[in-house]
């Protein structure tokens, strides 16, 4: 299915820098939401402001000599703040010397500083921070359990997991990226896209009166959480994957799934993703053994997840930086 949104992939082809386009490549190789995520222009450089729609309007049946009443639904403003993550890399000469091929050395070098990079700005997306620069993620937006669709709250689903238990309590989290859910930001008036590569030259560093010959690359990122619609993320809480509770935590999970699909919209039933730390998927796989079939990410894709919830497999997607024991959510 075509998606109306451009991924940061999509975005790194319109910047059409070759360096660019490898940073982000490294990226969405080592990371698993980022590649879904749908990426928006903020309405400024470092912030994103607008108003999200609460509710819709009202109606009123009406006699034929009777005239209507005006109603219109209720908004609110929100303000969603974006971060500057930075890393530095260097290549020191005598290293270049030695090696075989010193510009592939220096290469490699430079992407596993890209690739933590990403994988700091996963873990940023899901659980935010009180760092400078780090944007409000997904799960500090849930403080309770909740189903009352008459707040303008989060939906999260107990799945019966217990405070102090031996084992520990995981999420699942059901993501809709796009129009009318979740996105992530990049800065506006920035050509691109939020990402900067900046290449130094040779230079004298001295270190204990002792000279070297270092050479730095500086690599940033720009970028936000805008979460749209309350029904853009559903988080399944507390899911317990103790070796003494897997049995009933994995027959709760699997009910929960299908109960947060009825929860979605319609038009985004087709949409949505769900993801999962390791050791959820663990619990699954040793449960439903032959029932659960490993899938490549290349076709991840929920089969018969179109309309009404009639479907064979759920898809969930691992995630390296979800954590395996997280607060309990009460």
């Amino acid at each position: 299915m075509s998606v109306e949104y451009k991924t940061l992939a999509e975005l790194a082809m319109g910047i059409g820098s070759p360096d660019i386009t490898n940073v982000v490549d490294e990226i969405t190789k080592s990371t698993t939401i980022l590649p879904d995520a749908s990426f928006q222009e903020a309405t400024g450089m470092l912030e994103n402001q607008g108003m999200r729609k609460l509710s819709l309007p009202t109606n009123k049946w009406v006699a034929i000599d009777q005239g209507g009443t005006v109603s219109k639904g209720y908004k609110e403003l929100f303000k969603d703040e974006m971060g500057i993550i930075e890393s530095w890399s260097s290549a020191h000469q005598k290293e270049m010397m030695i090696a075989p091929n010193p510009e592939r050395v220096e290469s490699e070098d430079q992407m596993d500083h890209v690739a933590s990079m990403g994988l700091e700005v996963e873990s940023c997306l899901l659980y935010g921070g009180a760092e400078p620069g780090e944007f409000k993620g997904i799960m500090p937006r849930f403080t309770s359990i909740t189903s009352d669709f008459s707040k303008p709250s989060f939906i999260t689903i107990d799945n019966g997991g217990l405070e102090g238990k031996d084992g520990a309590l995981a999420s699942v989290l059901m993501v809709v990226w796009g129009r009318g859910g979740a996105n992530m930001l990049t800065p506006r008036y920035s050509a691109t896209s939020g990402i900067n590569i900046v290449k130094g030259s040779w230079q004298n560093v001295v270190v204990d009166s002792e000279n070297y010959w270092e050479k730095k690359t500086q690599f940033m990122m720009m970028t936000g959480l805008s979460l749209a619609n309350r029904y853009s993320v559903i988080r399944i809480a507390n899911i317990d994957c103790s070796s003494a509770t897997v049995e009933a935590q994995m027959i709760a999970l699997r009910k929960n799934l299908y109960k947060a699909f009825t929860y979605l919209p319609k038009q985004f039933k087709s949409r949505v993703k769900i993801y999962a730390p390791g050791l959820v998927l663990a619990s699954l796989n040793g449960y439903y053994d032959s029932l659960v079939k490993p899938v490549t990410y290349a076709n991840a894709i929920p089969q018969n997840a179109i309309g009404d919830i009639m479907f064979d497999n759920f898809v969930i997607r691992q995630v390296e930086t979800m954590l395996a024991t997280e607060d309990f959510i009460g």
